[in-house]
């Protein structure tokens, strides 16, 4: 399976989203437009809006490489 683009807004959105369910905070509006650009940009790209969110959850939820330590890089 090819690669799923995504963009900037969407990780965006996305880590918005990630933060308030960590913090308990989620709101419809987040949630929304979270969902919204996702199947936006699934339509655009010609992909399944569920693969576009699998994707788009493991970048924001699993990054590839853990951020540096505060103080460090």
């Amino acid at each position: 399976m090819a690669e799923i683009t995504l963009t900037d807004e969407l990780v965006a959105l996305e880590t918005r989203a990630w933060e308030e369910i960590r913090e308990g905070r989620l709101t419809v509006e987040t949630a929304g437009a979270a969902q919204a650009a996702i199947t936006a940009h699934a339509l655009a790209v010609g992909e399944s809006r569920y693969e576009v969110e699998q994707a788009l959850k493991a970048r924001v939820r699993q990054p590839a490489e853990p951020p540096a330590p505060e103080g460090e890089g």
